[in-house]
C-alpha cells in the first residue's frame, strides 16, 4: 500500500515502545550510557572491596545491577516498562537503607542521633517510591534525583559514617539516573 492510496494514512511510524518516538527513544539511550559509564566509574572508586561488612561497596555493585537490569528491560520491550518502573522504586527505597546501614556498620556511634535522620530519610524516599508506583512517576524522578541532590550532597563531607567518595558517587548516579526516569515517564504512562 502506498500513500498515494491511502491518501489519509498517517505517515509517522510508531516506536516499538508506546508513547516513544526516535527522538525521546535517542535521549532515553544518552542519558542511559551516562548513567552506565557513572556506574561503572562508582565500582572503580571503591576504595577497598576487602572490609567486611561495609555496605558501600555492595551499594555499588548494587547500581551496576540496576543499571544493566536497564538495559534489559529496554531489550525486552514494551511489556518490560511495569518491571522496570518497580524495580526503580525498590531502588529509591533502598538509597537511604544505605545510609542506614552504614551507620550501623560504623565503629564508633559518637553521632548516635543521627540515626533518626537516616530513618526520617527512609521514611520519606519510601514514601515517593510509593507515589511514583501508585500516582505519577514523577514522583520516582524527583525522590531519585533529591536523594542524590539533597541527601548525598548533604552528607558530603558532613557525615563521620558515610565515606566522601560514595556520597559523592551516589549522588552522580542518582543525577543521571533521575533523569533517565524523566526521559522515561512518557514510556510509563501508557504501559
Amino acid at each position: 500500500m502506498t500513500i498515494a492510496d491511502e491518501p489519509n494514512m498517517k505517515t509517522i511510524a510508531k516506536a516499538e515502545v508506546p508513547g516513544l518516538t526516535k527522538a525521546k527513544n535517542s535521549i532515553q539511550i544518552g542519558v542511559l550510557i551516562a548513567v552506565s559509564i557513572i556506574a561503572v566509574w562508582t565500582l572503580y572508586m571503591v576504595p577497598s572491596w576487602q572490609v567486611p561488612g561495609d555496605p558501600f561497596p555492595l551499594a555499588a555493585v548494587v547500581g551496576a545491577v540496576t543499571v544493566a537490569c536497564l538495559w534489559l528491560a529496554r531489550w525486552l520491550g514494551s511489556w518490560a516498562i511495569k518491571f522496570e518502573r518497580t524495580m526503580l522504586a525498590g531502588f529509591l527505597v533502598a538509597m537511604p537503607l544505605v545510609y542506614v546501614m552504614g551507620w550501623f556498620a560504623a565503629r564508633d556511634h559518637a553521632a548516635s542521633s543521627w540515626i533518626w535522620v537516616e530513618l526520617l530519610g527512609l521514611a520519606l524516599f519510601a514514601a515517593f517510591a510509593a507515589l511514583g508506583l501508585k500516582n505519577s512517576p514523577w514522583f520516582l524522578a524527583i525522590g531519585i534525583a533529591g536523594h542524590g541532590f539533597a541527601w548525598d550532597l548533604w552528607h558530603y563531607k558532613n557525615s563521620a559514617y558515610i565515606p566522601d567518595w560514595y556520597a559523592v558517587a551516589c549522588m552522580l548516579v542518582d543525577l543521571a539516573l533521575g533523569a533517565y526516569v524523566a526521559a522515561r515517564i512518557p514510556a510509563y504512562r501508557e504501559a
